[in-house]
């Protein structure tokens, strides 16, 4: 039962926080619903914890598809995985907040509503996987005046922002008579179109090619008469530097050529105000006015994740932890993803680590007193790297597939798309996914803007 006072301080609500009696479930806390964590509680015994999951956002986001819905390919929706039925399944306790503070001595851990209603909650293990935050480099002008790409309503808020460019667009076009514009008029038109994407990462890349591939289509179609005056430029220090070099070049030659994007390698970004961003380029600094600039330029912790009071990396960036995931000088707190580090084990900040992690922290917890059930030390076992370049093309490296180790072009785009559908969590959103690749191939992209809501004036 929910008390007031739970012993946190006057006029907090709390559950009863005594060690479980005999027989009574040990209490298992989840912090975040990302990859890492959603993956412990799918595949948690809920015959042996009492399980809780704590998070401000009610579903797990499918990430490597988000710039695919960021113009409409898919839905939004057919990329989210909510929480609910998977908690309902285990007959767990999922709460829609933000936790603020860690209590390791009292085992507690003290959680705030969206609305700001503060309470807390015991633990006997704890797993905190709450992810990371973009990365602004502390660049003036970024947070103010960039879109990013890293949560489902950033993905809603650049489609909406690039529609709403290219109809404004049209305005100008429109009324000063396209076929007769003065230089001044197609300047003011070209700023207006221009599209800028920082980041040669994934995300990035994705994104460049789902961009281009929404111009290249329904822009035609529909935008045709301002064609011309749209651009699309990469500002980044190198693309996709995971993959091996002649991937690399393949995928700036795709781009490039395929995907009309003007890539401006080894640049920085050192300032961005409402409609121009700075460069540096060669020791050079150069100015690009924009319509819309979208920032995918890395990440980086939350700034709560260092008041946990954690051991942390020597940048104090991440958790760090053991080869067992355990959090280093903890005994009951794993953390896993984006968030945590093993020490002396480095691994990239990927979708496929944290399900791998969390897979490993779940099966850890359900062996716990089965001397049957022994886990080693946590080992990521690389399944490969896949990324889209626009224009029904893909590369995939690495692949777990003997003689086929890699794979570009068409292939690659199905080999692409079969995955990310194999890889969604439940059966309704590989459904979802599936009608919407067919409804995009026969009708479009929906190019709908809902606009503000009602209000009486």
């Amino acid at each position: 039962s929910v008390l007031r006072g739970g012993g946190d301080g006057a006029g907090l609500r709390g559950f009863a926080s005594a060690a479980p009696a005999a027989g009574v479930k040990p209490r298992l806390v989840i912090l975040g619903t990302g990859w890492g964590s959603f993956r412990v509680l799918s595949d948690i015994d809920d015959t042996k914890y009492e399980v809780s999951v704590v998070s401000p956002r009610n579903h797990l986001l499918f990430t490597p598809m988000l710039a695919s819905s960021a113009l409409g390919t898919v839905n939004q929706r057919s990329i989210c995985q909510p929480v609910r039925p998977v908690v309902a399944k285990k007959n767990a306790m999922y709460f829609e907040s933000s936790v603020s503070k860690i209590d390791k001595a009292g085992k507690r851990v003290e959680c705030e509503t969206l609305h700001g209603e503060k309470y807390s909650i015991p633990y006997d293990k704890l797993v905190v996987g709450v992810g990371f935050q973009p990365n602004d480099f502390n660049t003036p002008g970024v947070k103010e005046h960039a879109l990013f790409m890293k949560e489902t309503a950033d993905a809603t808020v650049f489609k909406d922002h690039i529609l709403e460019r290219l109809e404004e667009a049209s305005v100008l076009a429109c009324l000063d008579n396209v076929s007769s514009l003065t230089l001044e008029q197609e300047q003011k038109l070209r700023e207006k179109l221009t599209f800028v994407v920082v980041g040669g990462g994934p995300t990035g890349v994705e994104l460049a090619g789902e961009l281009t591939d929404f111009l290249k289509s329904e822009g035609t179609k529909l935008y045709g008469f301002i064609e011309k005056y749209i651009s699309v430029h990469m500002l980044t220090y190198d693309i996709l530097n995971t993959f091996d070099a002649d991937l690399q070049e393949h995928a700036m030659k795709h781009l490039r050529k395929k995907q009309q994007v003007e890539i401006h390698l080894e640049t920085f970004v050192t300032g961005v105000t409402a409609d121009t961003v700075t460069l540096k380029m060669g020791g050079k600094e150069s100015t690009l006015k924009y319509g819309t600039l979208v920032w995918c330029a890395g990440v980086k912790p939350h700034k709560f994740v260092a008041d946990y009071g954690f051991t942390m990396n020597e940048r104090g960036t991440q958790i760090l932890v053991d080869k067992n995931l355990k959090v280093k000088g903890q005994d009951d707190i794993y953390a896993l993803g984006d968030c945590a580090t093993i020490e002396e084990y480095w691994l990239p900040q990927t979708a496929q680590v944290a399900n791998q992690q969390g897979t490993y922290i779940a099966n850890l917890l359900n062996s716990v007193g089965d001397p049957k059930k022994k886990e080693g030390s946590f080992v990521f076992y690389n399944k490969g790297m896949m990324a889209y370049l626009g224009g029904f093309n893909a590369m995939m490296q690495s692949l777990p597939v003997p003689g086929l180790g890699r794979l570009t072009g068409y292939v690659a785009f199905l080999g692409w798309r079969f995955t990310y559908w194999f890889l969604q969590l439940s059966m309704r959103n590989r459904f979802m996914l599936s009608t919407d690749w067919f409804r995009t191939l026969i009708f479009g992209r929906d190019l709908t803007r809902f606009g503000p809501r009602s209000s009486p004036k």
